[in-house]
This record gives C-alpha cells, structure tokens and sequence, in this order.
C-alpha cells in the first residue's frame, strides 16, 4: 500500500493580485482622504451651515453666522433664563496648517437688569472694564469708527512693541436699547465683519 506523504494533500495556492481597477482606486482615494484631512476644518465650517443655515435664534436675538463661521450650541442646553451663557461664534481655520494665527471669536449675550445701577451706569462699568484688562502701556484703546449708532463700542489694538500680534483686535460693544452685548477677539482683518454682525443683531421681541 502506498504510503500518503505528509502535507502532500495541502494544495498550494497562488497569492492574489489586486486587479488594475482596484488599483487606480486606491490610487485616486489617497490623495481625495488627504485633502480631507487637511481642508478638515474648512469641512466642518460647511457642513455646520448646511446642518444650520446662515443664522440662529437665541434667547429672542437672531444672530447672522458668516461663512466660514460656526456656532458653539452646546452650552445653550444649560441656559438657564436667570443665567444665559450667550453664543460664541468661531471661524476654524482652513487647513491642518501647523502655523497659528490665534483665535477668531465672537461672543454674545444678553444684558441683564440689575437693580444695583441703572443700563447706564452698567455700560460705563463694562468701559471701565474693558480698560482696565486692555492696559493703555499695551494697547490703544478708543471708540472704533463706523460702528453702527446706538451701539457703544472700544476697539483695543496692541501698540507697536507690545506684542506678538500686532495685527490683533479687541472689540466689546453693548446696545442699551436691544438689551444685549458682545464681544470680538481676533485679526483686525475681522472687526468689519463683527460689525456687519452685530450690526444685522435685532431683537426678535
């Protein structure tokens, strides 16, 4: 009787090959998932405005968000009417780019009635805030121009040798009349746009 070899019936199989289609699949996915990767944030930006739209509503305040702009929501479901945390808008950069410009912020709330002191004497407070943590040895601080009446507003800008952005900006308005404030932390490239922003914020009540 013949004697079967040991791993005689292992049959042998031939590595497989990817087909030429799969290939030139894989070839043009590569630099498609890299690009989204990189333009990730400018991604995001898009995806928030086709979720939400070019505005939102809150606390009876329809704020605009630019393009390229997204809202922060998530502390609206916390917001407690005695307690509004406001809305911050953010502008994410374009790319995965490692260098960094700094943030692009703009922040807004609703003024408070206190029985301490009257809209007036809580806007000069909020001046005198203002300058106080935008020291006149760092920065130029003044009334920005071009802003739209009935809103009070102090721009900051950093003086020539104070820092490492020169071509930052702080802007704090407050509309006694509608009943809100807001704030701008950024490129002075953006205080146009935070003044088409602030300009466009009407009361829904």
């Amino acid at each position: 009787m013949r004697k079967v070899e040991a791993g005689s019936e292992l049959k042998r199989t031939a590595p497989k090959t990817i087909p030429a289609a799969g290939k030139l699949s894989l070839l043009l996915c590569i630099p498609l998932v890299l690009f989204a990767v990189y333009y990730s944030p400018a991604l995001t930006s898009l995806g928030w405005h086709v979720l939400h739209g070019r505005a939102i509503d809150y606390r009876g305040l329809h704020i605009q968000v630019p393009w390229g702009w997204t809202a922060d929501l998530s502390l609206t479901k916390e917001d407690y009417p005695a307690n509004p945390q406001g809305i911050t808008l953010q502008k994410p950069p374009k790319t995965l780019n490692i260098e960094s410009r700094g943030p692009e912020l703009i922040y807004i709330n609703l003024l408070l009635p206190d029985a301490r002191s009257t809209p007036q004497q809580q806007a000069d407070e909020w001046k005198d805030l203002f300058r106080q943590s935008h020291p006149s040895p760092d920065f130029n601080v003044a009334a920005p121009a071009n802003f739209p009446a009935g809103i009070d507003c102090l721009e900051a800008t950093p003086r020539a040798a104070a820092g490492d952005n020169p071509a930052g900006a702080a802007v704090a308005c407050i509309s006694l009349r509608e009943g809100w404030l807001a704030n701008f932390a950024g490129s002075q490239a953006n205080v146009p746009l935070f003044r088409q922003v602030i300009g466009n914020l009407k009361s829904q009540g």
